[in-house]
């Protein structure tokens, strides 16, 4: 990982959006989540796209509960964790109210794709207590494929308001 949180570099087929090439800068990343929303939750609310809100209603949620539309994001509260996050005490977790109906950019966290030219991607890596050299899920070409290549199409294709 570079000092940018850059882990890797993707490079798409144009017509298709499919990964065509994926270049790991390190190889000694780990990441499981451990459900404690301390940043994910916690640092404001993301942009939606079009498709997030759509599930939003679909899961039974009005745009004025969850909208913030001055920024066109996830209304969250004064101390920045998100409306939809609750805290669920017989478990000792944090739980979201919408977790299979949640935006893309929470889906997609503690990861992040920054496109620096046509066609080509960085995955970036944003701060998260999951994150470990040691425990985890290895963050390989295999976890890419596994968890977020269909993220990473969803996001090429989303209108964020």
């Amino acid at each position: 990982m570079d000092s940018s949180g850059s882990i890797a570099q993707l490079r798409l087929e144009p017509k298709t959006c499919n990964v065509k090439h994926i270049t790991f800068y390190t190889r000694n990343l780990r990441f499981k989540c451990k459900r404690c929303a301390t940043f994910c939750c916690k640092l404001g609310s993301p942009k939606l796209s079009a498709n997030d809100v759509i599930r939003l209603k679909q899961a039974g949620y009005n745009r004025a509960e969850f909208i913030d539309s001055a920024h066109s994001s996830l209304k969250n509260w004064a101390d920045g964790s998100c409306v939809l996050l609750q805290f669920n005490k017989e478990r000792n977790v944090y739980e979201c109210l919408v977790y299979d109906s949640r935006p893309i950019l929470c889906r997609l966290y503690p990861f992040y794709f920054q496109e620096t030219s046509p066609n080509l991607f960085i995955l970036e890596i944003m701060p998260c207590r999951g994150i470990s050299r040691l425990a985890g899920e290895p963050v390989n070409e295999r976890f890419f494929v596994n968890h977020l290549r269909d993220l990473l199409h969803e996001f090429v294709s989303a209108k964020f308001y």
